[in-house]
């Protein structure tokens, strides 16, 4: 396995566990989520702390599915 292989492997881990890492923080949440009630006035959700959650997890997601992409496209063109 080549320098920049196991470079691509290691990247590709630590990426895949912010995905991980932001998930937990999105499962952490769930409970309060899932507990408010249905009358809860809409102004008085918790706008910045579910946009902090949620903007981290699609930001990991998003970075670990392009670093995906660039490997695969990567290794085809290496075929």
């Amino acid at each position: 396995m080549s320098r920049d292989e196991e470079s691509a492997v290691l990247a590709f881990k630590n990426a895949w566990l912010g995905v991980v890492t932001s998930a937990e923080a999105v499962a952490e949440m769930a409970p309060a989520v899932g507990a408010l009630p249905e009358d809860t006035p809409v102004a008085s959700l918790d706008y910045d702390g579910y946009q902090r959650v949620l903007g981290a997890h699609a930001n990991a997601v998003m970075a670990a599915r392009g670093l995906l992409e660039d490997l695969e496209r990567k290794t085809e063109s290496e075929e």
